[in-house]
């Protein structure tokens, strides 16, 4: 199961949110253009994703982020 977690990370300016699948941090959404961006990490463990909680844990986190400003 997917969770998302709000950080402050000393390299951008703005929060973002962080999606980790278990114990692996699988990607980021940054705000940093004015626009939002998804940043996806390179994992040694590859893993299938259903598509619909990906979704589901992409509009979390975008809505997440965006509440906190």
């Amino acid at each position: 199961m997917m969770t998302i977690t709000i950080a402050s990370v000393p390299d951008r300016e703005k929060l973002v949110a962080e999606l980790w699948y278990g114990e692996e941090l699988w990607g980021e959404i940054s705000q940093e253009t004015g626009e939002l961006l998804l940043e996806i990490y390179q994992s040694h463990n590859f893993r299938k994703l259903k598509c619909e909680e990906l979704m589901t844990a992409i509009q979390r986190a975008k809505d997440k982020l965006l509440n906190q400003n």
